[in-house]
């Protein structure tokens, strides 16, 4: 059983964001055949309650009429009542913004029915209250990242919305960083615990999976 309490220090809203650079060289976002693709089918969205950007991201997600699913720390009613019998009879995707030791054990229990985490994002608070934000993935998902997050967005909406820009793993793969300003004064509470947004799908053994962030794309 995986339990929030040793995760969660205290909760507060993530509001909004915004670019503490301008441009980022080298990260053009051309025309693919794969923008023009539909998003890629999702089982669930899923979100954690007790923290609030996570359950922004459930309430955008539900809004825009993915079903979504509520771990509340613990992804034991998740794996038992819905995905271990769904993933048996077929490895459907699923994408989630949750603390890190959820991906973790979905991440490898896709493992075993042929999934990989696609598209994962890790959202880190700073001393001074901005969020760094490092993301490896399809290259469209993040161009809309980047794209959504100069909008001020908050990061559960944010995300939520970069979802419809997943058309699959067979996109090409890019690597970003970004760091933003989180609409917190430097002293107020926050999240300490970092949040991680990601997409497990099926894919094809001939593409890498998203395990980490060695090239990045830095704001100037």
């Amino acid at each position: 059983m995986i339990s929030r309490r040793a995760f969660l220090q205290g909760s507060v809203a993530m509001g909004g964001l915004a670019l503490a650079g301008t441009s980022i060289p080298g990260f053009a976002a051309p025309a693919t055949l794969s923008q023009y693709k539909a998003p890629l089918s999702l089982f669930s969205a899923i979100y954690d309650n007790g923290f609030p950007a996570s359950a922004a991201f459930g309430a955008a997600t539900e809004e825009q009429g993915y079903s979504t699913h509520d771990i509340d720390g613990d992804i034991t009613e998740l794996w038992v009542h819905h995905l271990a019998e769904q993933w048996q009879r077929e490895p459907v995707a699923i994408a989630g913004l949750t603390h890190a030791s959820a991906l973790f054990v979905l991440e490898r229990m896709g493992w075993d029915h042929g999934l990989r985490v696609i598209f994962r994002a890790r959202h880190q608070f700073q001393a001074n209250g901005d969020i760094e934000h490092r993301l490896s993935g399809p290259a469209s998902m993040l161009n809309a990242f980047k794209t959504t997050v100069s909008e001020h967005a908050s990061l559960g909406a944010c995300m939520a919305g970069v979802l419809s820009h997943c058309h699959g793993p067979e996109q090409v793969l890019a690597t970003l960083s970004l760091m933003a300003r989180s609409g917190l004064e430097p002293n107020a509470r926050r999240d300490d615990v970092p949040l991680v947004s990601w997409v497990i799908a099926p894919r094809s053994s001939s593409l890498p999976a998203c395990n980490g962030f060695d090239t990045v794309e830095r704001i100037v």
